[in-house]
């Protein structure tokens, strides 16, 4: 399949939305033209000129602004990931690209390792956003958890990209579980610093 393509410095996700100001002319006619056709177009990772063959593909669901130049503030879903086979020579003043759909190895997931993921993830969440932070229930999480946890679970660009390229949930979860362990305890020492000068010099003990 042909798709057309909005190369970025950042990694989206299926099942994850995210806000995006379009304002340069080709994007601007992208956008247009995913809207007056129904299209979705893809979004590739670009780190120092170099354009990432694996990405995700998205459409647009809301329309927030529109400017009287033709610049507009949207947001878009991920759909689904794929991998960028070759641009094509089109008429077009962006991108367009010959991509296949990447489908999950069927390996099973370790359901002990999605609930020790979870746990260290909410307690991060609770740390970092307090009572009213963004948990996550095991029982409602879709099918693949990974990519519900990972935006929100201070990964870096480089950690991004390979989680998105990764073959599996359960190599995903493999990923965010080995993050997770090292972020933990690094969020730990920061919010007992935060009680120390809270406290005056006195330290309670991290539950």
């Amino acid at each position: 399949m042909t798709i057309g393509l909005f190369p970025l410095n950042l990694v989206v996700f299926p099942h994850t939305r995210i806000p995006l100001h379009i304002f340069e002319p080709r994007y601007k006619a992208l956008l247009q033209e995913c809207l007056e056709r129904g299209l979705n177009f893809g979004i590739n990772l670009v780190e120092d000129g170099h354009m990432h063959s694996v990405g995700c593909a998205v459409k647009i669901v809301d329309v927030t602004q529109r400017y009287p130049d033709g610049r507009m503030d949207v947001v878009v879903e991920g759909i689904e990931r794929f991998r960028l086979l070759e641009l094509k020579n089109n008429e077009h003043p962006f991108a367009v690209g010959e991509v296949e759909i990447l489908h999950d190895e069927e390996v099973p997931m370790d359901s002990a390792l999605l609930q020790t993921c979870l746990d260290s993830y909410n307690t991060i969440v609770g740390l970092v956003y307090g009572a009213s932070g963004p948990v996550l229930a095991l029982d409602e999480l879709g099918p693949r958890p990974s990519f519900e946890m990972a935006p929100k679970s201070g990964l870096s660009l480089e950690q991004k990209q390979e989680l998105l390229e990764a073959p599996s949930e359960q190599a995903r979860l493999e990923l965010i579980h080995s993050h997770l362990q090292d972020l933990l305890p690094m969020i730990q020492r920061a919010e007992a610093v935060q009680r120390v000068v809270q406290s005056d010099g006195y330290i309670r003990a991290i539950p």
